[in-house]
């Protein structure tokens, strides 16, 4: 049986966007191709790792296995997947680059039938959807011996931030929970629609120091984004707005999601209730 595998990355919201959409592109290639999906994810988070479990069941996998140092090559020749499907981020790529089938392709996932076709052999997702399937699927967890031995991140052991489709330790005085950043010259209609998305306006420095919180960053056709926003804090999270004309850039691995299209339509729908539940 042909297999495909999916490399999941551990946020302090639970699951990255990228491999949550990743995993329902899997799950439909899977479904028409007669596939098996093992979702795999590196090292150890303790409790944390229930709600990595409970999304990958409920997102389209098949197994789940939490790995050791080099895992995802071993589960490649072990599988020998028709795909490999990891989060366009730094995380992902770093997973990426020790795979015998690479080299790793950026794609934007901008539609769940994506213009692009079939993923390649290592394809590494830019979210700019949310994910699409919700299955009632409990997974049972296999780890690996040397599982232990992967460096937690920090905020896995210093941040009380609960899992899943949203966190509550989000607000910091004088942060917003929703922010963004834009051009001076939106016009007033434009602002008007921020505003009812709640957003506040906020620097590109309150970015890159904020503690917590989603930021909105609007940016004509997304060129290259600035370096320091690669290291603002885990708990930040981006969605970066390129306008109808965006061309995927490599730096938009710095980004949770890439949604595209007009921004006063993108706007619309990001007040919707699925976009809401993810973004606050």
């Amino acid at each position: 049986m042909a297999h495909i595998l999916v490399y999941l990355q551990r946020t302090p919201q639970g699951l990255h966007p990228a491999s949550a959409a990743a995993l329902c592109l899997a799950r439909d290639i899977a479904s028409e191709r007669g596939a098996t999906i093992t979702a795999m994810c590196a090292g150890d988070a303790g409790e944390l790792d229930r709600a990595i479990v409970s999304a990958a069941g409920r997102h389209g996998a098949d197994t789940m296995v939490f790995c050791g140092p080099g895992g995802i090559e071993r589960l490649e020749q072990r599988l020998r997947p028709a795909h490999v499907l990891v989060p366009w981020t730094p995380e992902g790529a770093a997973a990426a680059t020790g795979l015998a089938s690479g080299p790793v392709i950026a794609r934007w996932l901008d539609d769940r039938r994506p213009s692009w076709g079939s993923p390649d052999a290592v394809t590494a997702i830019v979210a700019g959807v949310l994910p699409w399937h919700d299955f009632d699927e409990q997974l049972e967890a296999e780890y690996q011996g040397d599982v232990d031995q992967v460096p937690m991140p920090r905020w896995v052991m210093e941040v009380p931030v609960p899992v899943g489709a949203g966190g509550t330790d989000r607000l910091v005085v004088g942060v917003p929970e929703l922010g963004f950043v834009a051009p001076d010259a939106i016009d007033h209609e434009l602002r008007s629609k921020l505003a009812g998305v709640g957003a506040k306006p906020v620097s590109a420095g309150d970015v890159e120091r904020a503690p917590s919180g989603t930021f909105l960053w609007l940016s004509p056709g997304a060129g290259p984004l600035p370096e320091a926003l690669g290291h603002r804090a885990p708990a930040a999270r981006l969605v970066l707005l390129p306008g109808p004309d965006g061309t995927l850039d490599a730096t938009w691995a710095l980004a949770d999601w890439v949604v595209p299209g007009a921004w006063p339509k993108v706007l619309t729908a990001l007040q919707s209730t699925p976009w809401r539940r993810a973004l606050i």
